[in-house]
């Protein structure tokens, strides 16, 4: 009786070359991980702010990021950005590398964060009198460049407000950017997009449990794969005889 030695032989060579893991690249909760601006999320373009604050929701989550997208400067003159796109990001310059064993066009790629909006928040939710609502947009560039960055958008009515929203974007790890290049870094953005550009100062929003993270597919040495396979078929060829 022959035993099903092919299957189970390319069984074993899937399992010792090819093992799927995560790698968290980025986290933020303003307690104990990533404590906001300084470690965690830092300032995008046009000082879209996120102060850690004790939660105002009730929810018993802590601190939590207050985003302010209309702050004015410190003179009070203006806001401190003229454009409606706010925006954190990882620290300056906001880069991130691929772990080791992120294989770009294989493996994958996860954003996630908490979004309460409250009811008096200082984003514009007249989506008929602007044209269009302002937004929350998750945004990952590959090696910085901005053409052909992977997106998702939220509209800010879309959103019940007072209420705490788990928001999530997965998508493949871009094989290679808008140059050809192959994807070696990610910059991720949480985009606070005030599309009227009229965001007063105050909270826009509350922002928690930020997580970016990638998967991997470790390579074990080749010597330890080969021993395993060679193991394995002395013992399939053991119980032939």
């Amino acid at each position: 009786m022959k035993t099903p030695f092919k299957p189970i032989l390319l069984f074993l060579l899937f399992s010792a070359f090819v093992s799927h893991g995560a790698v968290t690249l980025l986290e933020d909760n303003w307690d104990d991980i990533g404590a906001g601006a300084a470690n965690g999320l830092g300032t995008g373009n046009n000082a879209a702010k996120t102060t850690p604050i004790a939660d105002p929701t009730g929810s018993g989550r802590g601190n939590v990021g207050s985003v302010d997208i209309g702050k004015l400067k410190a003179d009070g003159t203006g806001p401190l950005g003229t454009s409606p796109w706010g925006e954190v990001r990882a620290p300056w310059p906001g880069s991130i590398d691929l772990p080791a064993g992120a294989v770009a066009g294989t493996d994958t790629f996860t954003m996630q964060a908490d979004i309460y909006i409250p009811a008096d928040t200082t984003f514009d939710t007249d989506a008929a009198g602007n044209g269009a609502a302002d937004r929350i947009n998750m945004i990952l560039r590959w090696n910085g460049i901005n053409q052909g960055a992977a997106n998702k958008k939220w509209n800010w009515d879309s959103l019940a407000a007072d209420t705490w929203h788990t928001l999530s974007f997965s998508g493949l790890i871009k094989e290679n950017d808008n140059n050809g290049d192959p994807t070696t870094s990610i910059i991720p953005i949480f985009s606070f997009y005030d599309r009227s550009n009229n965001g007063a100062p105050g909270v826009a929003a509350y922002i928690d449990n930020v997580s970016i993270s990638v998967t991997t597919t470790p390579i074990p040495e080749p010597s330890v794969g080969v021993l395993g396979i060679l193991g394995s078929l002395l013992f399939l060829r053991r119980r032939r005889r």
